[in-house]
């Protein structure tokens, strides 16, 4: 599976939780100013008032930040630069000079199909060398 397939969800995250949060504190702003406006709140609803406000806030808070770490997460898992890009080169390189399940001998025409009970050659009967587990920039 290639790296960073998977688009981002820090954006439609932030988008969420701001937009959640904006429409929060406007419709516990809206019921403040205009159905409770001019009467004081008792106990229970200054409670409910200030924890509405106070929840909206930390939704917009939590929202504008979740953008820039979600922009550093993702620069973080992205590999060094150069370094596994030549690695992955060399791999597909490998991969297309050596196709899966396709071995010549020497001196044998392409197309042309080996007769029954011939032997392969040990030296093409080897599989191609891959890179060790955990080779930078190496996705299996």
């Amino acid at each position: 599976m290639p790296m960073l397939s998977q688009p981002a969800f820090g954006p439609k995250l932030s988008i969420g939780f701001i937009t959640g949060g904006a429409l929060l504190d406007v419709w516990t702003l809206v019921w403040r100013y205009t159905i409770k406006s001019g009467v004081a709140l008792d106990e229970t609803q200054h409670f409910w008032y200030l924890g509405l406000l106070l929840t909206g806030m930390t939704f917009l808070i939590i929202g504008a930040f979740l953008g820039s770490i979600g922009r550093a997460a993702r620069k973080a898992e992205l590999p060094p630069e150069g370094h596994a890009t030549r690695a992955e080169e060399q791999i597909q390189a490998n991969a297309a000079a050596n196709p899966a399940g396709v071995a010549m001998v020497p001196g044998m025409v392409p197309g042309t199909v080996m007769p029954a009970g011939a032997m392969m050659p040990p030296a093409v009967a080897a599989p191609p060398a891959y890179p060790p587990q955990g080779t930078p920039g190496v996705v299996r």
